[in-house]
């Protein structure tokens, strides 16, 4: 089930009804749980045998580690080996057979090696992750084990981040399971308003402009320019398409009484590839810097070191989004700016880096990232990546200013919304004028919704991840 489908309004709705209907936290969170398998099972119930069996391994490692703390290690060892091997199967087995096949095909060798057609759980990769991060911390010390089961099956199951996150943090959604919930209007609103902002987010802006860039892409041979002015589409569409997801979480989540992190920051607004990965997909950059890149050793051994562990955590961050090599390739290339960067900036003058000139050197780095992210096949971005914007024919060129108005016209919005997040949103603060001005921008958004909805843009592009 999708947020923006009509099944999840009516879903949502009785949910919301019946959830303050009942005043006790017990039946509270019976009532998340059940929901919450109802709408992850809602296409496939046999997912729920994944998550549960992800979830409960990692509640009983918590009692192993704290009912055996001498061997907590082995505990942890089997809390990791079972996630990561399940994560590994449904998500890289067929790209391990086809990646094998390929090699061997490629010396020479006859082999009938290939996919064999798994399956991929919708958020197995998002669930997984925030399972382990409990056993690490429990292993750490950093959390104590809940005994609780209940409790522990709706904070890692729970609906409103369960398919795309944000990567919750164990003890932040352990502690909101464990407390009562209060119903407050301003809650409400404000969950409200975020809902309707990530639908808008997802059907005007990222779902107008994602035809085109599909269409584009599609093609044997496309422009230099056409190639060009679809990844600064892709650009805008990817961060519409996932920042609107996530704040449908975070407002479906507060409308219930929950708090959900943030996890976009404005990240086209980076001045740096190091400020990009601390507003962009905040939940899980924090989570890999956090439980990998800090595990491995960090910053604390020399530039070669630190260099080392940049590059294998930026890959495997590149690999988590997609079992195909263009990911690999994406995650090394942000680990090759991370690493240029931290050798330029200490040399260059502040006065010869203004922030704009720093934010629009660090855009240009991106688009050509997404461009890495967005073409799957290896052999046609070499091809692609050597075109120049300027080889168009004169058709060609009206798609290429075509795809350019459409772009334009689909990031015109998030700008809106920048500026009213920064300049008129604290004005309106605490005055009468806030509710009126919210509520005509919420029925401006939801004419446009029922305007713009299409059937075939009822997925988001992180369900595949």
């Amino acid at each position: 089930m999708s947020f923006v489908q009509s099944e999840f309004i009516a879903f949502f709705a009785v949910v919301y009804i019946l959830y303050w209907a009942v005043h006790y936290r017990i039946a509270q969170n019976l009532l998340l749980i059940v929901a919450s398998a109802l709408f992850y099972g809602w296409i496939h119930p046999f997912w729920l045998v994944l998550l549960y069996a992800a979830a409960g391994l990692d509640y009983a490692g918590g009692l192993g580690m704290a009912a055996w703390p001498a061997h907590k290690g082995k505990v942890l060892a089997l809390s990791l080996a079972g996630n990561l091997g399940l994560l590994g199967y449904y998500k890289y087995c067929d790209f391990f057979l086809t990646s094998v096949g390929t090699a061997l095909h490629a010396l020479g060798v006859a082999s009938d090696i290939g996919p064999i057609g798994v399956l991929l759980p919708a958020g197995i990769s998002f669930y997984t992750f925030q399972s382990m991060a409990y056993s690490i911390d429990v292993y750490r010390g950093d959390l104590k084990p809940r005994k609780n089961l209940l409790d522990y099956i709706l904070a890692v199951s729970f609906f409103c981040h369960l398919v795309a996150g944000p990567v919750q943090r164990a003890g932040n959604l352990l502690v909101q399971a464990e407390t009562k919930r209060v119903f407050r209007l301003a809650d409400m609103r404000s969950g409200f308003g975020l809902i309707l902002w990530g639908a808008f987010k997802k059907i005007v802006c990222a779902g107008t402009v994602s035809p085109f860039v599909d269409k584009v892409y599609g093609l044997a041979h496309p422009s230099g320019g056409m190639l060009w002015a679809a990844t600064l589409g892709f650009t805008v569409q990817i961060l519409a398409d996932f920042s609107g997801y996530t704040d449908m979480a975070r407002g479906t989540a507060r409308m219930l009484g929950w708090e959900l992190m943030e996890n976009f920051r404005h990240p086209y607004l980076a001045e740096n590839p190091s400020d990009f990965w601390q507003r962009w997909h905040v939940s899980f950059s924090s989570w890999i810097r956090d439980y990998l890149y800090i595990s491995l050793g960090g910053s604390r051994g020399g530039f070669w070191r630190t260099t080392a562990v940049t590059f294998l955590t930026m890959t495997l961050s590149g690999l988590w989004h997609g079992a195909h090599w263009n990911f690999v390739l994406w995650g090394m290339y942000h680990a090759t700016l991370l690493v240029l960067h931290r050798l330029v900036a200490p040399r260059i003058p502040t006065s010869l880096a203004p922030r704009p000139l720093a934010i629009a050197l660090m855009f240009v780095c991106t688009v050509f990232g997404w461009f890495l992210f967005r073409e799957t096949d290896l052999s046609r971005m070499l091809q692609l990546v050597t075109l120049s914007p300027l080889t168009n024919t004169r058709t060609e060129w009206i798609a290429t200013v075509t795809m350019l108005v459409v772009t334009g016209i689909s990031a015109l919005p998030l700008f809106g919304g920048l500026l009213y997040e920064r300049l008129i949103a604290p004005r309106l603060a605490y005055t009468p004028w806030r509710f009126p001005v919210d509520t005509v921008g919420w029925t401006a958004m939801a004419i446009c919704l029922f305007v713009f909805q299409r059937m075939d843009a009822m997925n988001f592009i992180y369900f595949r991840f």
